[in-house]
């Protein structure tokens, strides 16, 4: 048994230190998970004689309700079911049976990188489990034990609700006691399984509704040799979460601050990348360039001069709405072009 656990505790720490840059918003969430065991096992004694089986691999499920906090902690009850096969020895003498349980856990999990699409987490659980087991000629029967638990494993975003999840987990149920056929038995019940599942947030961040600017018509006026003077004009590009696509709000935004440019002589284009919160900083700082990267192509494809057009890029360090680390918003998510004339 000492074997297996540390070779849990290697697999966890392989697990929470890979690097990526899953998300979690603060708030209810829901997950399913289904797990395939591997290396399981029933030991102990039937009537004083030495017993051990090795379950065989099969299918387990499990449902979690629980609340993820700003601070990267999530707190959740868990039902699990698992059933196996066992073929063992009792003494010398082969046997073969089953072994069932179901489990009302209670796990708090930790979420790296929060805010990431890539988002490695590690978990304990503490609760019941209802352990049934057979020994074929023999008989079976049931007992309702504590049990432990430990997981590790990483989420993958696929949506700004909806995490896969793909994990290991072990699970203890020890001094399992009970009585077949007149015999006493006393076993430890551990379970090994990888992972894989769901988990919807309910509550998602609200994006502001957007409108394209308003586009003045050109004034008719009589030629003159100067243009008249223009005031230097603001345009804002937003961009959804972890994303440096343009979308159609943001390529009208960016046709109208052309057509505001060709009304005037241009002297300059600054145009700034910023990202919110969720993620690291090195990651937002890539992600901002990309950002003000775009703005600055779809410019000078439409026809602004790369001459005058400069770029940078602010990360998540200038914030158009204050706001705490790991947090998504919709108003930060943006890329900031400043237009001046001559």
């Amino acid at each position: 048994m000492k074997s297996r656990i540390t070779k849990t505790v290697a697999i966890a720490a392989v697990m929470a230190g890979a690097s990526g840059a899953a998300q979690a918003t603060e708030g209810w969430y829901g997950r399913a998970d289904v797990g395939y065991s591997l290396e399981s096992t029933v030991d102990g004694n039937v009537d004083g004689e030495n017993f051990s089986g090795d379950l065989e691999n099969d299918w387990m499920g499990a449902l979690g309700l629980g609340y993820a906090f700003a601070n990267g902690f999530r707190t959740e009850g868990e039902l699990a079911y698992r059933y196996n096969d066992w073929e063992g020895e009792i003494d010398t003498v082969p046997a073969a049976g089953y072994a069932r349980s179901w489990s009302a856990m209670a796990n708090l999990f930790y979420d790296f990188n929060r805010g990431s699409s890539v988002e490695p987490y590690l978990g304990v659980g503490v609760g019941a489990a209802r352990v049934g087991a057979g020994i074929d000629g023999i008989g079976s029967d049931e007992d309702t034990v504590l049990a432990y638990q430990a997981m590790a494993g990483i989420a993958f975003g696929i949506s700004e609700q909806l995490d896969l999840d793909i994990g290991y987990r072990y699970f203890m149920a020890p001094e399992v006691e009970y009585e077949a056929s007149g015999l006493p038995i006393d076993v430890d019940y551990e379970h090994q399984a990888v992972t894989v599942g769901l988990r919807y947030q309910f509550a998602a961040p609200v994006a502001p509704v957007v409108a394209p600017p308003v586009v003045q018509p050109p004034v008719v006026q009589p030629p003159v040799i100067q243009p008249a003077a223009c005031p230097t004009s603001e345009f804002v590009v937003y961009f959804e979460w972890d994303r440096s696509n343009l979308n159609q709000a943001a390529l009208e935004t960016i046709d109208a601050a052309v057509n505001r440019a060709r009304q005037c002589n241009v002297s300059g284009v600054v145009v700034v990348g910023h990202t919110d919160t969720s993620g690291s900083p090195t990651y937002n700082q890539g992600l901002s360039e990309r950002r003000a990267s775009v703005v600055r192509d779809a410019l000078v494809a439409r026809g602004i001069g790369a001459g005058s057009v400069t770029s940078q890029a602010r990360g998540e360090a200038d914030l158009a709405r204050a706001t705490r680390d790991g947090v998504r918003e919709p108003l930060n998510r943006r890329t900031a072009v400043t237009i001046s004339f001559r």
